[in-house]
């Protein structure tokens, strides 16, 4: 999987970057159906927000969570978005 980082607002450390790749590969499981990925860290007045964007087979999914910590949105943003590749693969191979 591509995964592309992009920091608004804000400088990511190595820590976040390292971290944010391990909490991807939770979604390896999934890997043959997405074709990329694009992340969005932004820091603003309401907190700390991140957006994951995956392309999978056609359909794009975009899970975004806003926080006062950058590693609760990024937890909370993974989380989200497994329930939707979930639901995703459910409806695409239901028989």
């Amino acid at each position: 999987m591509n995964i592309e980082i992009t920091a608004r607002h804000y400088e990511t450390s190595e820590r976040i970057k390292n971290y944010l790749i391990e909490e991807m590969k939770k979604l390896e499981m999934f890997d043959h159906l997405i074709s990329s990925c694009k992340i969005i860290l932004e820091k603003s007045k309401e907190g700390e927000m991140t957006e994951i964007t995956l392309h999978a087979l056609g359909k794009d999914l975009v899970s975004a969570e806003t926080s006062d910590d950058m590693v609760k949105s990024i937890d909370l943003a993974v989380a989200k978005m497994e329930r939707q590749l979930k639901r995703f693969k459910e409806k695409r191979y239901a028989h």
